[in-house]
Parts: C-alpha cells; structure tokens; sequence
C-alpha cells in the first residue's frame, strides 16, 4: 500500500475530453493497482479511432472530464496479487474495453457484453475506466482481458488488435464468406479496410470497395480488393451489380455507418445474402426493410466481441496479415493534438496516426 501511495504523487501525462468537447493534455497522477486482477501498463503505442471523433463533435454526447482513447499497446509494469498469467515487462495489447471472465455474460462467450460494462476512454458511459490515451493506464480484469504481443510482433503489427482489426474480423466471420465468393465492403475507413484484409483469408474471388476518396480507395486494393467504386463519381449499387453479373454479391459488409450504404447494401446484395453491418451508425436511420424481406437477406449487426484477438496476433505472426500501411502519420504524445487535427481533417491522405511516447 506504501508504494501505492508513493505512485500517487508521480504525475504522467494524459489526453482529457473536457467541457464543450475540447480536448486538453494534461498532467495528472499514475494510475495504481486498486483490485487484485489490475495491472498497469506503460503504454508504447496508442492511435486515434474514428470512434474518439465522434465524442469530441457531440455525435455521441458523453459526460465530459475523462481520459480519452481506447486502442494502445504496452508494456507491464506492475501486477495485482490475483494475475496469473502476465507478469512486468510482457508486451500486451489493449483492448477497447475489458470483461470480467466470470460473469453469464462472459461465460456465455459474450465478452462484449460483461455485466461490468467497463470501456477505455468513454468517461462515465461505461465504467468511468481511464483511456489509453496516457503515458500510463490502469487494466482491471488483466487475465482475461488483454492478450501477449510475441517479440517477434512489434507494436505497430499489433497496434489495430484491440479494436478495429477485431471489428473488421467480427463483419467479416459475421459474413460467413465462402471460397469463391463476391463480397462488397462499403467504407475505405480503418474499419473497412481491416474488413477488406480479412476477407482476403477466406479466398472470395471479388473484394469490391467502395469509398469517397481515391487515396483510402488505392490503400484497400494494397490490401486485397480486387475491384473499387468512387461512389462520388458512380452508383455503387448500379456498379456493383454490373461487375457480378446481375446477381449482386453473397455478402456485403457496412463499415462507414452511412445511411445511403446502408441502402447500397440492400440493392447489390444477392437475395439469400447476407447483410453485414460493422460501421457506427446514428441511433435512428430509414432502412428498406421491405427489400430486404423479398430477398430473404440475412442481416447480422453489432461491435465485436473481442474473442478472436489470440487467433488475429497469430495470424500477424505468420504474415497472414499486416496492417501497417493503415499507419500513415506518427506523432510524439505531446503532440497528439496535432495527431487529432491530421485524423479528424483528414489532412495529407490520412488514415491512421499512431501516437508514440516522446
């Protein structure tokens, strides 16, 4: 308890969401170990989500006064009595949110859905817990919650594990894409082009993208699309249709959360298909649900589940996968603020900024 209290009086730095949606970086005390299952992590790496956007433009109000961000990866520095299974020094990846391991939901293979309802960097929404936007973050639930980064994984490998990689893992599974397949992603966002990467292992004979911007359009075909659509300049629908012969593809995966992709979805998907939706969309939308009932579409929807981030470390470890490319801008933390003024403008081709310490 004495070292808990030295610990207290260190002061690290830390991203806030404050009052009118601003952000300010700030000093504030190290996070401690507070219940057995907690470690704390040195963070090495984190990077800003389209999600972090959403909250400081109000698209999704949230009480302000807390630390921000939710994507990272670091380094153990210290472990609570009860963890078993990491020790200091291991390199783990930080997920999105945690689960308790024990809990029907958790039990259920529901992680998502823990009854503790702890997510990083979302204030008092969900659990009050700390973002990873900070040189230091406080892990409740470490055992099973966070996974090992091999040594022979670097941290800009396993940076997207934690969320976006899991999300566009979770819409493609959520596909159920077949050998041979026409699977359309709608959104050239991290999201979509995470999707674009994953459907590539499960060997569909066209990934067609779809996107507003020529620069995210070229990234997904570095990644595995084999055809893309400017909806800007051509009807997706329309487009897609053509390139399948009429028939529409067997899956297509929402990943910009946009209502008119939505829409796009429901023309060029084929009937008995399946309608994936990974993309942030608003709490209310118009949805054709009537043709979607005449061509007996399957639509599946939600955030991931987190269960897979093993099995994608993995896959990274073996070149089955690299993400990298999505990195396209690098900040010292105490610059982060420009890192948020490059992501949210888009400024320079940017798709992804990865946020290291100074």
């Amino acid at each position: 308890m004495q070292n808990n209290r030295i610990r207290e009086c260190c002061l690290i730095k830390a991203l806030f969401l404050r009052n009118n949606f601003q952000l300010s970086l700030e000093e504030t005390p190290q996070p401690v170990i507070s219940k057995p299952g907690d470690i704390i992590v040195r963070v090495t790496a984190s990077s800003i989500c389209g999600s972090d956007i959403h909250f400081i433009t109000g698209e999704v109000p949230l009480e302000p006064d807390f630390i921000i961000g939710h994507e990272g990866v670091g380094v153990v520095e210290e472990v609570g009595s009860g963890v078993e299974f990491f020790k200091p020094g291991d390199r783990v990846v930080i997920p999105y949110m945690v689960s308790c391991g024990y809990c029907s939901e958790c039990k259920a293979g529901r992680a998502y859905a823990c009854l503790a309802d702890l997510q990083f960097g979302v204030g008092k929404a969900r659990g009050d817990l700390p973002g990873t936007q900070a040189e230091f973050v406080r892990i409740p639930f470490a055992d099973s919650s966070v996974v090992p980064i091999p040594d022979s994984v670097s941290d800009r490998e396993a940076l997207f594990v934690g969320d976006i990689l899991s999300t566009g893992y979770f819409g493609v599974t959520n596909g159920n894409i077949q050998p041979g397949d026409e699977v359309a992603v709608f959104g050239a966002g991290p999201v979509g082009l995470c999707a674009v990467a994953c459907a590539k292992l499960f060997s569909p004979s066209k990934i067609i993208l779809v996107d507003l911007e020529d620069y995210r359009l070229e990234a997904g075909m570095r990644l595995g699309a084999t055809h893309t659509i400017n909806a800007r300049s051509t009807r997706a629908g329309s487009e897609i249709r053509r390139l399948t012969g009429g028939t529409g593809v067997q899956v297509s995966i929402e990943a910009s959360g946009a209502e008119a992709a939505l829409d796009d979805c429901l023309a060029c998907t084929a009937k008995g298909g399946i309608l994936s939706a990974i993309g942030m969309t608003p709490f209310s939308v118009k949805f054709a649900m009537g043709k979607m009932f005449y061509k007996n579409l399957t639509m599946i929807s939600g955030y991931t589940t987190l269960n897979e981030m093993r099995r994608l470390v993995k896959l990274i470890e073996c070149k089955q996968l690299d993400l990298t490319s999505l990195i396209t801008h690098e900040v010292p933390f105490s610059s982060i603020l420009e890192g948020y003024r490059i992501f949210q403008n888009r400024l320079d081709d940017c798709i992804k900024v990865m946020v290291v310490p100074d």
